[in-house]
């Protein structure tokens, strides 16, 4: 590997090693308590070397979020290219992305979440709030295409497309919004119980044809 090479890697892992700080930050201290003294101080840089990689908080925040999202988008269009081949674990195949995009970061995952508010949204400068608009974009379509194809197959109920993909996606989100809110509680949560009776009970409402629940677990 040469110089050039090198500085390319060390750079972009700087950059990662400062997301993974301010998402940490996030996570503990919530988006307002968030500051670029904070993340220099945990990515173990001066407050002028974390000015060399990003600007601002939204940008480093956002720019994490994107890369998150654009592993979702990745998983997606995994099952949209493949459709044919899981056409009878469509909506099993489709219930992983949304798990496998969790479970990757949750942190991360809560703060898409959070920033994909109206409000946050308006307040961001327009490069940052086009490019969290744009990713999600590609999200939403590619679901919505998913299931488009579901549908116009029989595979899934005879139902508007862009409205049974939303039920599904935020059948998701509420158990996730569920099992947060248990833990700042300090009860037991049940994530993978509750999310396994979710695609179980999904399965009995959306699929046409008659695909045994055993295929599902």
């Amino acid at each position: 590997m040469g110089i050039p090479e090198r500085r390319k890697r060390e750079k972009r892992l700087r950059r990662e090693l400062v997301m993974d700080a301010a998402m940490a930050i996030f996570n503990e201290d919530g988006y307002h308590a968030t500051t670029m003294e904070k993340i220099a101080e945990r990515s173990e840089l001066s407050r002028a070397a974390l000015y060399l990689y990003f600007k601002s908080k939204d940008e480093i925040l956002i720019h994490a979020i994107v890369s998150q999202t654009d592993y979702f988008t990745r998983l997606l269009y995994e099952v949209y290219d493949h459709r044919h081949k899981f056409r009878d674990r469509l909506l099993d195949k489709l219930w992983e992305c949304f798990i496998k995009f969790y479970e990757k970061e949750p942190i991360t995952f809560n703060a898409t979440l959070y920033f994909h508010q109206s409000e946050m949204i308006r307040n961001l400068p327009k490069e940052l709030s086009d490019s969290i608009l744009r990713s999600g974009s590609q999200v939403v379509r590619l679901q919505h295409q998913i299931v488009e194809y579901g549908v116009q197959e029989g595979i899934f109920i005879q139902v508007d497309p862009r409205t049974l993909s939303e039920v599904i996606w935020t059948s998701f989100l509420g158990i996730v919004q569920l099992e947060r809110s248990k833990q700042v509680l300090s009860r037991k949560i049940h994530l993978n119980v509750t999310r396994d009776l979710a695609i179980r009970v999904l399965v009995r409402g959306i699929l046409k044809n008659k695909i045994t629940e055993e295929s599902f677990t």
